[in-house]
């Protein structure tokens, strides 16, 4: 598919640039939706929390992976699941490790690459569950993370699984690393921050010695963060090891599933490696589209209960069915 720009999203007239395209729907927009959750248990006795809505006698499921910190209450992933299930879709929400409003049992939670728990779901409803048309979509960290996966598994994939789109999505890590450490993204940062210093505080607990705090909060970068702490949580050498095993562009030529990628030209946390145009052109099966507005995760729309996003995005997947 051939990577372009698309400038079909027009943002509302009162959002005015890229940060405030990323945080009204944050801070204003309202959507409700009630889950069944499934908890289940993983090969190294951790588990995960799973979010359902199986309202439709359908066998098209809609897979949500969620953003850094997210969880099924953000409110991108209860727009989005409302959205499928008006147009008779069943949804599942995936939290990432510790993720769910409750503590995962392990020092390791999750990662910009980490595809396993992905997988171990992924595989449990192929071999569970009726469903012929397995869709996913994913939104920042969750889109990095799904686009991993169908590069990393390309021509084995289920027939059964057709398609994915990823939106707002830091395919270059190193870049994208650089961008959140740029002052007009300290707030950001900062909550980011203090969201897993929380996080961290709960394992140190658990597991006391393992992780140093005492500097927490003079480790600046995130570079000098993903190499005190996600490197030595997760076993990586390095930031810069975790970077390369992680970001999506260097998974996107083994795509194998039609993939759509919507980064927005504002997005505050995206650099220009994350905006792959040469490796969608190569590619037989990823499409990008980079509208010049939207933010990160924004894409609201005037008098509309969707986004731009959304609706782009489930077109995508009902063409590519």
């Amino acid at each position: 598919m051939k990577g372009m720009t698309e400038d079909d999203y027009t943002p509302p007239w009162y959002l005015l640039n890229g940060h405030m395209d990323s945080m009204y729907l944050y801070l204003l927009r309202k959507v409700y939706v009630k889950f069944n959750r499934e908890r289940i248990e993983l090969p190294d006795g951790d588990f995960l929390d799973l979010d359902w809505r199986e309202d439709h006698n359908s066998d098209h499921l809609l897979v949500l992976c969620h953003g850094l910190e997210g969880s099924s209450q953000s409110k991108y992933m209860l727009g989005m699941t409302r959205y499928a299930l008006n147009n008779s879709w069943n949804v599942l929400n995936i939290n990432f490790r510790s993720c769910s409003g409750e503590m995962n049992r392990l020092l390791p939670s999750y990662h910009h690459g980490q595809i396993d728990d992905l997988t171990f779901v992924l595989n449990k409803i192929l071999d569970s569950k009726h469903y012929y048309h397995i869709h996913l979509m994913g939104f920042s960290l969750g889109g990095n993370v799904i686009i991993k996966y169908f590069g990393t598994f390309g021509k084995e994939l289920d027939d059964r699984i057709k398609s994915a789109v990823a939106i707002s999505v830091p395919s270059d890590l190193h870049s994208s690393s650089a961008a959140l450490d740029e002052k007009r993204n300290f707030l950001y940062t900062m909550n980011f921050r203090r969201s897993i210093k929380k996080k961290f505080i709960a394992k140190d607990r658990k597991f006391p010695g393992v992780l140093d705090l005492s500097n927490y909060d003079q480790v600046k970068t995130w570079w000098e963060f993903d190499t005190t702490f996600t490197a030595k949580i997760f076993g990586f050498k390095d930031a810069d090891e975790y970077y390369a095993q992680g970001s999506a562009n260097n998974f996107i030529a083994g795509v194998r599933k039609p993939t759509l990628i919507i980064n927005a030209l504002n997005d505050p946390f995206l650099q220009k490696p994350s905006y792959p145009y040469h490796l969608a052109e190569m590619s037989s099966f990823v499409k990008l589209l980079t509208p010049k507005r939207g933010g990160h995760v924004g894409f609201a729309l005037k008098g509309k209960d969707y986004t731009w996003a959304e609706k782009k995005g489930f077109d995508f997947l009902k063409t590519n069915n």
